[in-house]
């Protein structure tokens, strides 16, 4: 197989919080067919409405769809969103019309297939039916797990299964946001090169749920009819999602309007040695960050030197900034989370400051308003570590601070760390777990929270104590219900 196989890089379109990668069908096959040459594990995403209006209450899965591979805008009025605001998606790319395409594919190219999730008998019937309709496809395996909260999945002998299959492309029906959670959490060690939510498309394949008529699918009208069949279930989650798209749609529009008729100003990159910060180098951005810069490449996402990959991007001049503008944002933050480090805005003008409020990005993109701030800032975004451990007699209480992302990329050395430190101080009877510094985590960092309370309750009349979390912290766990399992206690002040 070709590792060095080169993979594409469409733009972004940051749109209600999500950033969707204008890609049509045909390219989409073709990135995937990439990434399988290329071997390495990594997920797609297909976002639609819901995906925005819960991606609002839930930073995890901003999160997940920040460092997508690709991101397909799975909704009608998404598209006509993106035209209204001046930076159009070219295509929408569904998942359920993309099952068609990619199984089709597939048996072309020999890739091979998984499918996992949903019920045994709709695995069973979407199975014959693809088999049936594409000849020559290879479907290596299906798994439809018992059903439990993500937590509390058997993952490693889902694991089993799908690395014993050795599949190409992963298919994962568990519903949003729980499979790209999972997907999420495990695709690391997979070694799957291509994992997809599919949400509720092989129940359409099995026949349990019928898809709309392809006029309704064209003219945006396709929530009307998934509503006429489950309507107890889908009222007042659609409520929601329109509400959350009318009310952010005008008042990113409103931003976007202020500034329209000011001439166009060329940005500039400009990089700044900062000897006072380590390995980080300062990027300028000045003028219109929006669709003409980006299309006439008068300003790029930033690659970090490997040698010193942590960016500090200066936003003080920038005077307009629109959703393409905004992808770069994103690319910026990927290409240094890629090269391992971090990425932090410097002085942002009003009307970046703005949109990244107004997108939530300021949740996930730190964003520094003087120096000292973005000295702080690009420390505890690193990946987490732990710095060091106290033990103090008088309260018997080991106290861990840990810094950085707790993530399914970092929680075992962390998982190492916090279980000696405990097994070595035989007479603790508090175990504190700081996170003062820790400025984010997933599914994979809640799981970790959940194995200190188990090894703590280990020993007769000890406590766990978690200290200071963040907003986005609070978030994940607030979602999860696990504020008392964790013994939360409110923020220091």
């Amino acid at each position: 197989m070709n590792t060095q196989a080169v993979i594409p890089d469409p733009r972004i379109v940051f749109l209600l919080g999500i950033p969707f990668h204008d890609v049509t069908m045909l390219e989409t096959l073709d990135y995937m067919d990439r990434l399988i040459a290329r071997r390495k594990p990594a997920y797609l995403a297909t976002a639609n409405l819901d995906f925005a209006a819960q991606t609002s209450r839930d930073v995890e899965l901003q999160r997940i769809l920040f460092d997508a591979e690709l991101v397909l805008c799975d909704g009608t009025p998404l598209v006509w969103a993106s035209r209204w605001l001046g930076a159009p998606l070219r295509e929408r790319v569904a998942g359920s019309d993309l099952m068609p395409f990619l199984f089709a594919h597939a048996a072309k190219m020999g890739h091979r297939l998984y499918f996992l999730g949903s019920s045994e008998e709709v695995l069973e019937i979407a199975t014959r039916k693809c088999l049936e309709q594409y000849p020559g496809l290879n479907i290596c395996g299906t798994f439809a797990p018992p059903y439990a909260k993500l937590l509390e999945l058997d993952e490693e002998e889902i694991a089993r299964r799908i690395r014993e299959a050795r599949p190409d492309i992963l298919l994962v029906a568990m519903g949003c946001p729980k499979q790209e959670k999972w997907i999420y959490k495990n695709y690391r060690k997979l070694g799957v090169p291509v994992s997809i939510g599919i949400g509720a498309s092989l129940d359409f394949i099995a026949g349990k749920f019928r898809r709309a008529p392809v006029w309704m699918r064209v003219c945006g009208l396709e929530w009307v009819f998934r509503l006429m069949q489950e309507p107890r279930r889908l009222f007042n989650r659609y409520l929601f999602d329109l509400l959350f798209f009318v009310r952010t749609l005008r008042k990113e529009r409103a931003l976007l309007m202020a500034k329209a008729g000011k001439a166009a100003v060329p940005a500039e990159g400009k990089v700044i040695e900062n000897e006072s910060w380590q390995n980080v180098v300062c990027y300028v951005w000045s003028g219109r960050i929006d669709a003409d810069a980006v299309l006439n490449k008068a300003v790029a996402a930033i690659n970090p030197d490997r040698n010193r990959p942590n960016v500090l991007l200066d936003c003080s001049k920038v005077t307009f900034i629109d959703s393409m503008g905004l992808g770069l944002f994103i690319k910026s933050f990927r290409n240094c989370k890629a090269g391992g480090g971090t990425f932090v805005v410097l002085k942002p003008s009003e009307i970046v400051g703005k949109m990244l409020v107004l997108m939530q990005l300021d949740r996930l993109i730190p964003t520094a308003k003087n120096d000292e701030e973005a000295g702080l800032l690009l420390k505890i975004t690193a990946p987490a570590t732990t710095e060091f451990t106290e033990f103090s007699i008088a309260t018997r209480t080991v106290t861990v601070p840990l810094s950085g992302d707790l993530t399914a990329a970092t929680v075992a050395a962390c998982e190492r760390f916090v279980f000696s430190a405990w097994n070595n101080s035989q007479q603790a009877l508090f175990l504190s777990v700081d996170l003062t510094r820790v400025s984010f985590i997933d599914s994979s960092g809640l799981g970790l929270l959940i194995k200190f309370a188990k090894l703590v309750r280990q020993r007769p009349g000890a406590e766990l104590t978690i200290l200071n979390p963040s907003a986005n912290v609070r978030n994940v766990i607030h979602l999860a219900h696990l504020g008392g399992v964790l013994g939360l206690k409110p923020s220091s002040s």
